[in-house]
């Protein structure tokens, strides 16, 4: 697959920018606008975090919501312009200023006292939306490198990239530790976190059914793919639910920071929690595999092999990857053909017939 624009998890939501646009500021991205430093000082004197000394722009990020910032006291991420929300029965997305933050705050709290995975805690919220124009949250600058399964090849040689891959299924057996009697995610109403009485496995189905209808209106889902998800889902849904652990569902280099020290890599810090939520772990093998797969297969089945030796177990996941799978690429298949122009590596191809050869090579590295 030829790679274009990363699409985002779940969904789109619209831009919620910076509209004070003060004297004497700088525009770091296009959603956060324009801040001054004394925007910054503000923040970072309220929140106690030192006498601000710069800021810079972030170098990655899809949705542009994060600045580097610098005080006497440390290096900080500070994330701003809060996404908008929107229930699983709803199309448009609408605003709410709590949700986001509010629910990468818990988690990381969660993850940084019951596991020992690098979480970027402490997680600092200020809801007032005096200073910026909308709440914001801070959180220290996590060490290491950021990387791209894409680009990676052109950055390290293939002993540190197998490393790599190592290091982040060992980390994500380590973040599945943060466990949950249920399935569940923070409630857009509420904000609060909330069970899910459906399942994972019924819940996994209900949104890629929505997706798979979303690219039929596009023209891009065929009765056959239509029917080739069903199989999974009845499949899937015949095996029950396995035990609820932490999910990232974007869980990729690009969301965590690398480290190499005298005892070769290890994963320096795992942001990017706002989709964060309860179900089966397993799902999170998915997104990372197949990138790895488009470009360095060893590597896949490196991760795979070292989130199994770190916790992931020995069990046997047919019943449930391809609907994990399916799930996760017609995210991707979806969104990039909303525009109404199919994507050049669609092109001649079905969803069925572009997604299982991911699916056939996921349960090869299985």
């Amino acid at each position: 697959m030829r790679r274009q624009r990363s699409p985002p998890s779940v969904g789109f939501e619209p831009a919620r920018l910076n509209r004070t646009h003060p004297m004497s500021s700088t525009i770091y991205s296009d959603r956060l606008g324009a801040i001054s430093d004394a925007q910054f000082a503000a923040a970072t004197q309220r929140l106690g975090l030192g006498k601000f000394l710069s800021a810079a722009p972030t170098s990655a990020g899809l949705f542009g919501q994060n600045v580097f910032v610098t005080t006497d006291a440390g290096q900080y991420v500070l994330r701003g312009a809060p996404h908008w929300v929107k229930r699983p029965d709803e199309d448009g997305y609408h605003p709410n200023d709590r949700w986001q933050f509010t629910k990468e705050a818990w988690f990381a709290r969660r993850l940084h006292e019951e596991t020992s995975a690098p979480a970027p805690w402490p997680y600092l919220l200020d809801d007032n939306p005096d200073i910026f124009g909308w709440p914001y949250g801070v959180m220290p600058r996590m060490p290491g490198e950021c990387f791209v399964e894409y680009t990676i090849a052109g950055t390290l040689g293939p002993e540190d990239r197998r490393a790599v891959a190592a290091a982040a299924g060992t980390t994500l057996a380590e973040l599945q530790r943060l466990t949950s009697p249920f399935a569940g995610d923070f409630d857009v109403d509420t904000v609060e976190m909330t069970a899910d009485p459906a399942g994972n496995v019924a819940r996994m189905a209900a949104q890629t059914r929505r997706l798979a209808a979303a690219a039929e209106r596009q023209g891009m889902m065929t009765t056959g793919d239509l029917g080739w998800i069903e199989d999974a889902v009845r499949v899937a849904s015949n095996a029950g639910d396995r035990p609820n652990t932490f999910q990232h569902t974007d869980y990729k280099l690009n969301n965590m920071t690398m480290v190499r020290d005298g005892s070769g890599w290890r994963v320096g810090g795992v942001f990017d929690l706002h989709t964060a939520q309860f179900g089966d772990g397993a799902y999170d093998l998915a997104r990372m595999a197949c990138a790895y797969l488009d470009t360095d297969r060893e590597c896949a089945g490196m991760f795979v092999d070292a989130w199994r030796a770190g916790g992931g177990g020995a069990v046997d996941l047919s019943a449930w990857m391809p609907l994990y799978v399916i799930s996760d690429r017609v995210i991707f298949w979806q969104f990039f053909s909303r525009d109404g122009a199919r994507p050049e590596w669609s092109v001649g191809k079905t969803f069925r017939q572009w997604a299982e050869r991911y699916l056939e090579r996921v349960m090869g590295v299985l």
